[in-house]
């Protein structure tokens, strides 16, 4: 049974694909502009240090969604998914950095979970996934569950089996395939056409990679590294030791 904190992500997923006009069981066409369009949210896809998924941070009132553009797209498109749900939940400041365990294991912080499950419903919305499965899954039919909604196969293995739509026994299985890389294989064999979207349009080559709101801004500067830090922290009136301690815990 899922726990209040999930049902709060969940619940203000349907709200957002409601208040965007999307349709409510259908896969999302792009995270990227969901976020920047629908919200007027700006992103900074970058290269940042391994351990790092991505970040929610604020400034006043004023939300700056971080995404490592090193990660595969189906990565990427659920840590912007996650980070837009801090926003939707109305976490406040503080937020930490995010982690792959963050994302991907068992949070105990209720700002993760309802993050997490904002991210979930909102790229692979339970009615949809419902949908997709007649019969209880093989791996294969994961891997056309994921490529269908833009996310990882263990991503799809999760949403399958917090909706109670994979037995333990499937389950395990298909997690010691992806473990093992059978469940790669198996992708390259199936072939499913790719979600194209505007994440998947981005690559290394693009990094940094800043939403138009932020050009000619101070954060430009420091991420393009077009100035040095002393001098946009004197632009911007701040303590040039606390934005490079700032700059340094996201890794850049």
């Amino acid at each position: 049974m899922a726990g209040k904190d999930t049902n709060i992500g969940a619940k203000r997923a349907r709200e957002t694909r409601e208040a965007l006009g999307i349709d409510p069981d259908a896969p999302l066409t792009c995270i990227l502009t969901t976020v920047e369009s629908g919200f007027d949210l700006p992103v900074v896809i970058a290269d940042l240090p391994e351990h790092i998924a991505g970040a929610c941070c604020r400034v006043d009132d004023r939300a700056v969604l971080w995404v490592n553009g090193t990660q595969p797209a189906v990565r990427r498109r659920f840590t912007l998914a996650h980070e837009l749900g801090h926003v939707r939940c109305g976490h406040d400041h503080g937020l930490p950095v995010e982690t792959f365990k963050t994302l991907g294991g068992r949070p105990t912080d209720q700002r993760e979970v309802q993050a997490n499950a904002f991210a979930a419903q909102l790229l692979m919305p339970a009615d949809g996934i419902r949908d997709a499965v007649t019969r209880e899954p093989s791996l294969e039919d994961v891997i056309t569950i994921a490529a269908r909604f833009g996310v990882s196969t263990i991503a799809a293995l999760y949403r399958l089996n917090t909706l109670k739509l994979v037995g333990d026994e499937r389950y395990r299985r298909i997690e010691t395939e992806i473990a093992d890389g059978t469940a790669d294989d198996a992708w390259d064999h199936i072939a499913p056409p790719p979600l194209e979207d505007g994440m998947a349009a981005i690559g290394e080559q693009d990094l940094p990679r800043l939403s138009p709101q932020l050009t000619g801004s101070n954060l430009e500067a420091i991420v393009c590294r077009t100035a040095p830090l002393p001098a946009i922290a004197a632009a911007a009136g701040c303590d040039a030791t606390t934005l490079a301690d700032g700059a340094a815990a996201i890794g850049i």
